[in-house]
């Protein structure tokens, strides 16, 4: 457990079991992102401007069944984990991780301010693992005193330990953690200070840094919409690297997205770029902010990156993918850099996913386009051009649902076929807000043996449902986490949380 004290302008760390415990004080660096119910937009026209919606896919599952995209019955309640149990008060499952021996790892933020964030671990069933834990609850948790929580990301380690990255808020400042636990639950050590490393949004700028000072006002997005704690952040290399992204903005008054590289151990890893980070830049576009939304690694240690970029009179607007070598470098490889969509209305990426077998990328997100939310994905090839093989080239926009859709996560599969996860409506809770888990073919079509059209539906009575996460299992079962919402005064609130598992 991690709980810090404040003295003489440090934090101090505490962890340990109970009230016994052993302390440290940290000093590092970075930053943090926040997302709303869907995340961010886009658009373009597509050859398969679709899609249609029926209203028979809303999750109303006879027993029994057992099929591809039906719930798992052997998981849970009938497919569904609903929070709060008795054992945990947290009703915000924000970041799950598929394990060994078809478990899971879930963080779920505690109810409470500045609560604790628990990292649960269950059975194959849904159950809470009583072998995992303090005193067999089957979480351990991470605390820091008068400090807010957000999880963005659980990365899997090869030694089967995990890392959580997330970013934390005091009352006079923040930044980026990230905690490094073994297989059982225990910190390693080993990684940063006893297990965990700071990086303070106030120590940017420093000497290292060429004059970027860090900039945590948060995207733009004109849409309003529901604020809620997770978004993806970083992601670990083959080699134990880790690479974290978020914005700064330059002595200029531009902002450009960063991605930052540390070591296996928590350090800043200086062979990268020659300081540990390299900007941003989008050369050849104009520009006043680009905002880094997600990171995928390649087995060559090549880091691919999705994001977005407009002009402060929201003129122009368009997505990005851009590649660096391992070096930290841009590769020019990869279509001169950067590959572009131009959209001239709101558009936010969510995910990006690379084929570890023929090196495609898949990026999906959202775009405002016809008075609507579609849910937007595109793929590239490994040498940054557009893959004809998916909807002749273009975009794929989705409008599934009759208020509006956008994209959260995405995996692509082994088959070519991609598994998107995201949230129906428009943006707020309200309703129309519902939980769409959907499986695309190859070529972009909806897999019509995936529930029968290609896509599922969950949507239980008296709540609202917005996906946080989704992972695959090891045998190919889908579980998608996410937050139930209810109708309050004067806004909707977060009473509930669930986590479903899928057949395929």
């Amino acid at each position: 457990m991690l709980w810090p004290r404040h003295g003489e302008g440090q934090i101090q760390i505490g962890v340990g079991l109970g009230m016994s415990g052993w302390r440290f004080a940290l000093n590092c660096y970075f930053l943090q992102v926040r997302e709303g119910v869907f995340g961010r937009f886009m658009g373009l026209k597509s050859a398969l401007d679709l899609i249609h919606f029926d209203g028979a896919n809303i999750m109303a599952q006879p027993a029994g069944t057992m099929r591809a995209g039906t719930l798992d019955p052997t998981f849970a309640d009938d497919g569904v984990l609903r929070l709060p149990r008795p054992v945990i008060s947290g009703v915000r499952p924000v970041a799950v991780l598929p394990l060994p021996e078809g478990k899971l790892l879930v963080a779920i933020l505690l109810s409470g301010i500045d609560a604790p964030v628990a990292l649960a671990r269950l059975n194959e069933d849904g159950s809470f693992d009583t072998r995992f834990g303090e005193h067999g609850t089957g979480f351990v948790e991470i605390y820091m005193e008068e400090t807010t929580l957000d999880v963005w990301e659980l990365l899997a380690l090869s030694d089967g330990g995990w890392l959580v990255i997330g970013n934390y808020t005091l009352p006079a400042g923040g930044g980026l953690y990230v905690v490094r636990y073994h297989e059982d639950g225990k910190l390693d050590a080993s990684f940063g200070e006893k297990g965990l490393r700071l990086l303070p949004y106030d120590d940017m700028g420093g000497p290292t840094d060429i004059g970027v000072s860090v900039d945590v006002s948060g995207q733009d997005d004109e849409t309003a919409s529901l604020r809620t704690s997770r978004s993806a952040g970083g992601s670990a290399a083959l080699d134990g690297k880790i690479f974290l992204r978020h914005s700064v903005t330059t002595d200029s008054g531009q902002r450009k997205g960063v991605v930052i590289r540390l070591n296996s151990d928590g350090s800043t890893d200086y062979t990268f770029n020659g300081v540990g980070f390299v900007l941003i830049e989008l050369e050849g576009i104009s520009y006043d902010y680009n905002s880094p939304e997600s990171i995928a690694v390649q087995a060559d240690g090549k880091v691919l990156v999705v994001g977005q970029y407009a002009l402060n009179s929201l003129a122009a607007r368009g997505a990005y993918v851009t590649r660096f070598d391992a070096m930290g470098r841009l590769d020019k490889g990869f279509n001169g850099g950067v590959v572009t969509v131009s959209h001239s209305s709101l558009i936010v990426m969510r995910d990006v996913a690379v084929s570890a077998t023929d090196g495609r990328i898949v990026a999906v997100g959202r775009a405002f386009r016809n008075g609507a939310l579609h849910g937007l994905m595109f793929v590239v090839t490994r040498d940054g051009f557009f893959d004809y093989s998916f909807n002749r080239g273009q975009p794929l926009f989705s409008a599934l649902a009759p208020k509006g859709l956008g994209w959260r996560r995405c995996v692509l599969q082994s088959d070519g076929s991609i598994l998107v996860a995201g949230s129906t409506g428009s943006g707020f809770a309200e309703e129309g807000l519902t939980a769409l888990t959907a499986r695309f073919r190859s070529d972009g079509s909806l897999d019509p043996t995936f529930n029968d059209n290609g896509f599922v539906i969950f949507d239980e009575d008296e709540m609202y449902e917005s996906v946080e996460d989704m992972a695959v299992m090891p045998d190919g079962r889908i579980v998608v986490c996410g937050l139930g919402w209810v109708d309050g005064d004067p806004w909707a609130d977060i009473n509930a949380g669930w986590v479903i598992r899928y057949l395929v």
